[in-house]
């Protein structure tokens, strides 16, 4: 896929840049396309986890201009010195995980009436579409609602445990600050979403990224009259992500993997990401991950994403945003028909 383009500053015009996977790494070329060599950089390697530091690749890439933030080690190091808050952070990601197994077990009884509706012959099909809806419908407020249970869990630990106010947290805070203050531009690199976006909440991560916004929202989402989420945070610097650190930037994290053997049989959705895009749902290496070819699972799949746009972040994908956060023209997606599509205007 060819590279979107650029703005002509960057820097001065702060965009997101989504990247597809980087096995054969070519991180130097994008920030080269970007107009960023020369920059110096704050790295996000946290969804390594204990290869965290295995970064010299990368830095090569960036030149050697770049520091790591260390996230993961320094999360390590806040539970060492507050096993209190370690301790509550361990209950609240157990209490997350049996909240997921619930959910998918849902999911999955959804997916197998799906399967036998689908399989029904009809005597009119307005009606097996009818029931396909309802399922879909049902489908969708399972992930409303699970979301929403998860942010308040999430709300509910840090009103309750107050990181911000104690001292371990507090230095950590103060160094991830100052390390970022020093650097143009992000890079976050993919890994574990969960463990990311825990290490990129606790350590306030995101008011270092972005500003809340000038302009002040319309109106509410509306479900019956389409989209309208908003304006997007406003970028301090650029940032460039994939794999997880894609998904992690975005409004909602969605998991994927149509591998019965290695996975659930259907897509669930995490957690709320750091929501830095608008009306963007990122599929990472979708053809390795996804039945592509099972249109009927695809379309199911976009069913569940919309009113947002799942970008499909394949091999050689490189999407820079517009400036509001959004896919711009030409970005891959899922269409609604389940068939990869080439976006016509802005998301």
């Amino acid at each position: 896929m060819p590279a979107d383009p650029v703005p002509e500053d960057l820097t001065a015009d702060p965009r997101i840049t989504l990247l597809g996977p980087q096995r054969n790494p070519r991180i130097g070329q994008v920030v080269a396309d970007l107009g960023l060599a020369g920059r110096r950089f704050a790295t996000i390697t946290t969804g390594w986890r204990d290869r965290e530091a295995d970064d010299a690749l990368l830095a090569e890439q960036l030149g050697h201009r770049c520091v790591n933030l260390g996230l993961w080690q320094l999360m390590q190091e806040v539970w060492e010195a507050d096993p209190e808050l370690a301790e509550a952070d361990r209950r609240r990601r157990l209490v997350h995980t049996e909240m997921q197994e619930l959910y998918l077990i849902g999911l999955e009884q959804a997916v197998e009436a799906l399967r036998r509706i689908r399989q029904h012959t009809p005597r009119d099909p307005r009606v097996v579409e009818l029931a396909v809806e309802d399922v879909l419908s049902i489908m969708r407020e399972m992930d409303v609602r699970h979301l929403e249970r998860v942010g308040d869990l999430n709300h509910e630990f840090y009103a309750r445990w107050e990181p911000h106010h104690r001292d371990a947290v507090v230095t950590a805070r103060f160094h991830v600050g100052r390390l970022v203050a020093d650097t143009e531009a992000v890079v976050v690199t993919g890994g574990h979403v969960g463990v990311l976006l825990g290490a990129l909440h606790l350590f306030n991560l995101g008011p270092a990224l972005a500003a809340p916004s000038d302009v002040e929202p319309s109106t509410p989402f509306d479900r019956s009259g389409g989209p309208d989420f908003g304006p997007a945070p406003r970028l301090l610097r650029p940032i460039i992500a994939w794999g997880a650190g894609a998904m992690a930037v975005t409004e909602r994290v969605l998991l994927f993997y149509d591998d019965p053997v290695a996975a659930p049989g259907v897509s669930e959705l995490l957690m709320n990401g750091l929501a830095l895009t608008r009306g963007v749902v990122a599929l990472p290496s979708p053809r390795e991950r996804l039945l592509m070819r099972d249109q009927d699972r695809m379309r199911m799949l976009a069913a569940r994403t919309a009113p947002w746009t799942a970008l499909l972040l394949e091999e050689r994908a490189q999407v820079t945003l517009t400036a509001d956060g959004r896919l711009p023209a030409g970005a891959r997606v899922l269409g609604p028909d389940g068939l990869p599509h080439d976006l016509e205007g802005a998301a």
